[in-house]
Order: C-alpha cells, then sequence, then structure tokens
C-alpha cells in the first residue's frame, strides 16, 4: 500500500472506533416484545412491574391486576374528556417507577402502540429489562386472562351496597369478555346502563355519577370488545 494512504486509513479507522461503539449501543437499547402468553408467564413467575400507559379512564375501565397506572399521552378520546396535565405523564413520574434500573417492566397499553413509545422512554433513562405486551389489552382478554375494573369504587360518595350491586354487574360483563363472549358482554352492558338509570331514578346515583358510570361502561368497556 502506498504510505500516502496510511493518513487516511487511520482517520477512518480512529472514526470507525469511536462509532462503532454508540452503533452498538444503539441496537443494544431495545425492548424486548412480548405476546401476552409470555406476558402472563412473566407475571405468574413473579418480580416483574407492571406499568400500565393508558389514560385514567382506559385504565378504571378494565386494567391488570397489580398493574401501575402511569400514562405516556393525554387522549382525547372520545373528544371532551380532560386533558391530563404534563406532570401526571410518563416523562415527569418517572420517580414512581422502580429504583433498580435491572427490574423486570412489563409495559402495555390498549394497541401496543403507545407502550412501544413508552418502553423507549424507560430505556433511554436507563431500564434495560423493558418488555413490551404486543397488541395490547385486548388480546389479553380475548386470551381468556382475567382483568379488573375500578371506575365504580372511583364514585368514593356512593354508598357500599350500592357500590357492591354495580360492581357485580360489572364483573359479569367482564367475565363475558373474557370468555370471548362479546356479544352477551354488549347485552350486559346495556343491562348495566338500565340498572344504572333505575338507581339514578330511586335516587341511589345523582345525574353526575349516573352519567360518568354509563360513559365508563359504554364507551370504556365496550371499546374492548
Amino acid at each position: 500500500m502506498d504510505k500516502q494512504y496510511l493518513p487516511y486509513l487511520a482517520a477512518i479507522l480512529f472514526a470507525f472506533l469511536i462509532i462503532a461503539p454508540g452503533i452498538a449501543a444503539a441496537e443494544e437499547n431495545t425492548c424486548t416484545n412480548v405476546s401476552v402468553n409470555d406476558a402472563k408467564k412473566m407475571i405468574e413467575e413473579g418480580n416483574v412491574f407492571i406499568l400500565d400507559v393508558r389514560t385514567p379512564d382506559e385504565f378504571h375501565a378494565a386494567h391488570i391486576e397489580e398493574a401501575v397506572l402511569i400514562p405516556i399521552a393525554s387522549l382525547k378520546n372520545p373528544p371532551g374528556e380532560p386533558v391530563l396535565p404534563p406532570e401526571d405523564l410518563l416523562v415527569n413520574r418517572m420517580d414512581e417507577l422502580p429504583d433498580d434500573c435491572d427490574a423486570n417492566i412489563l409495559v402495555y397499553c390498549k394497541t401496543g402502540a403507545r407502550s412501544t413509545n413508552a418502553s423507549k422512554i424507560l430505556l433511554n433513562a436507563g431500564y434495560v429489562n423493558v418488555y413490551n405486551m404486543q397488541e395490547g389489552i385486548k388480546p389479553w382478554i380475548d386470551a381468556g386472562y382475567s382483568v379488573e375494573s375500578s371506575f365504580v369504587d372511583e364514585l368514593e360518595c356512593i354508598d357500599k351496597s350500592t357500590k357492591t350491586a354495580l360492581n357485580a354487574k360489572v364483573n359479569n360483563i367482564l367475565c363475558h369478555l373474557e370468555k370471548g363472549h362479546d356479544a352477551k358482554a354488549i347485552e350486559k352492558i346495556g343491562n348495566f346502563t338500565s340498572f344504572v338509570d333505575e338507581m339514578e331514578t330511586e335516587g341511589r346515583l345523582n345525574s353526575c355519577e349516573a352519567d360518568y358510570l354509563i360513559h365508563e361502561s359504554t364507551i370504556h368497556l365496550k371499546d374492548l370488545i
């Protein structure tokens, strides 16, 4: 080789040595996509932080047991729902995640899109064992895996007997969803709204409480079918 090219070769080699580690790090900085079946096994084995990055209304309609809600985005869907302030979103609530950056974190949302973005945020923050549940919570329910609802419990002002009766009907809806009985679940949602109307007529619910319950069941529960 002509010696006049040696300086150029050395420069190229030096640049490669600088850039290569960055490329390798970028390749390593990826989450692991898992199916709902794999996610279920992870949860059963324990030692995993379950992160739900949907909105509060979506979470309260149905979520995986022991999941922690930290929304990644403020969605107005349907229009008219409250917009979440920045301080309520994931980028500003990283201190609520495990202190150990080696902790296993399972992330999920409705379809897998928001959880993918959330996983990138976690990786950039230094977490290394990040698992993204592909396609979201609906396939989880379709696989027959259980979820729990908490939107009735959000109404702290209603009496215990009313809350128990409402939760029983919500659990009936979830039971049909988990069994894949979508038509039956839709029917039970209709029964739930009728039951709420009856309770409002009896004075056991005020109009705001009734509207909230009907909204959560007809919008967010039905959205899981």
